[in-house]
């Protein structure tokens, strides 16, 4: 089954990001990797990005920002945001500037795979 999507995943802990491709590429979903901020801000522009995850707290510039650029190129973006601590601020401010949800790591496949099918397929 190909779904013809384009996932942009972005996360500074590269594991991460292979996990997300590996689990999503079973689902017949294509990925985009990226491991900062700035990378993933080039490939959203230059490529056609139908979905992202996107990891809040990055050397760099943070996935809050990212958020918030992305939103001003495409307003419709939607963005699922990755936390490795729950913190409410970061949550509030994500869901604020447009995220549609977020996921905690240790990511949990049953999760992810709710995540997946409630915002992609």
């Amino acid at each position: 089954m190909s779904l013809k999507k384009s996932i942009l995943l972005v996360d500074d802990e590269v594991e991460i990001v292979n996990f997300l491709a590996n689990f999503l590429g079973r689902l017949g979903i294509n990925t985009i990797k990226a491991t900062s901020g700035e990378e993933a801000l080039k490939l959203y522009d230059k490529d056609k990005i139908d979905f992202v995850f996107l990891d809040i707290q990055m050397q760099g510039i943070d996935g809050l920002t990212v958020l918030r650029r992305i939103k001003e190129v495409n307003p419709r973006a939607r963005v699922i945001m990755i936390t490795g601590k729950v913190d409410i601020v970061s949550q509030t401010k994500a869901k604020k500037g447009g995220a549609l949800d977020y996921i905690t790591k240790p990511l949990d496949l049953g999760e992810l795979k709710e995540k997946v099918e409630k915002y992609i397929l």
